[in-house]
């Protein structure tokens, strides 16, 4: 399970990274070498996979992928919303930690009334919950 767990990590850390690139417009390395706050939460953002692999490997060994769905949702907004700071509408970017988080937040709130970001991300998730959970089940076996 152990390599399970790192590919799982990988894969939740690769779409995380297309996210980021997604929502920052393409411009992330540009915006990062101005904001160190990029590479903070960057870096938190590789952790947090590592983490939520573990998790839902556990949760999926159990049977239940709808947690592992909603978990790697959350892991998703969460970097939609902290990467789309400054990309959106024109609006500055936040330069300290408080008000970068402060702005995910807001922007992930206003997020969830459009159709398109969140029929995406859970789309995904549940994809990757059902496709982790077939690889869970035939190790079982």
């Amino acid at each position: 399970m152990r390599w399970l767990i790192i590919k799982n990590a990988l894969i939740t850390l690769t779409i995380g990274f297309v996210i980021v690139w997604l929502s920052s417009r393409g411009e992330y390395l540009a915006t990062a070498s101005v904001y160190p706050t990029d590479f903070v939460f960057l870096w938190l953002g590789v952790v947090l996979a590592g983490f939520a692999s573990i998790y839902t490997i556990d949760d999926l060994q159990r049977g239940s992928w709808h947690k592992s769905a909603v978990i790697y949702a959350f892991y998703y907004y969460g970097a939609f919303g902290l990467f789309a700071d400054g990309h959106v509408a024109g609006w500055d970017h936040s330069s300290g930690y408080i008000e970068k988080l402060f702005m995910s937040g807001f922007i992930i709130f206003v997020s969830l009334f459009s159709i398109v970001v969140p029929l995406i991300v859970f789309t995904i998730s549940v994809i990757q919950a059902r496709i982790i959970s077939i690889a869970v089940e035939n190790r079982q076996l």
